[in-house]
C-alpha cells in the first residue's frame, strides 16, 4: 500500500517540528541564566534548564521517529505517538510558569501533537498503510 498524505505531512512536520522544538530548546538551554530573559519570562534558571533539555530530547526523538514514520515503520509510529504525548505534556507544563505572551507556543505545540496523533493513529488509511509494514 502507498503510504498516505497525511502519514507523509505528519512525517514532515513532525521532522520541521522537532528540529523548531529541538532550536527552541538550545536557544532556552544557552539563555538559562540571562537574568533578563528570565524575569521576562518569569522563571527560574532551573525552570529554564529542565524546560530546555526536555525540548531537546523530545525534539531530537521527534525527528528519528518522524523519519521511521515515513518508512512505516510501526515502532517508530508508536515512539512518536508517545513522544507526541510528551511534546503536550511539555505544552501543559509551559503553560503554568510562563506568561500570556508566551503561553501561545505552548498551546500551539499542544495543539499540534494532538493533531500529528490524529492523522498518525485515527485514520483508516493510517491503521491499514501500518499494518501493512
Amino acid at each position: 500500500m502507498k503510504r498516505p498524505v497525511l502519514v507523509t505531512v505528519m512525517g514532515v512536520i513532525g521532522v520541521i517540528g522537532g528540529i523548531a522544538q529541538a532550536v527552541f530548546g538550545g536557544v532556552l538551554f544557552g539563555l538559562r541564566n540571562d537574568q533578563t530573559f528570565l524575569a521576562d519570562a518569569n522563571i527560574k534558571s532551573g525552570s529554564a534548564t529542565a524546560i530546555a533539555i526536555a525540548c531537546l530530547i523530545v525534539g531530537v526523538l521527534t525527528v528519528v521517529f518522524s523519519l521511521g514514520l515515513l518508512g512505516g515503520n510501526r515502532v517508530a509510529r508508536g515512539l512518536l505517538g508517545i513522544s507526541e504525548l510528551a511534546q503536550a505534556g511539555l505544552g501543559v507544563y509551559g503553560l503554568m510558569p510562563l506568561d500570556a505572551s508566551k503561553r501561545v507556543s505552548c498551546i500551539g505545540g499542544i495543539v499540534s501533537a494532538l493533531i500529528v496523533l490524529y492523522f498518525v493513529f485515527g485514520t483508516d488509511k493510517a491503521k491499514a498503510f501500518f499494518s501493512q509494514h
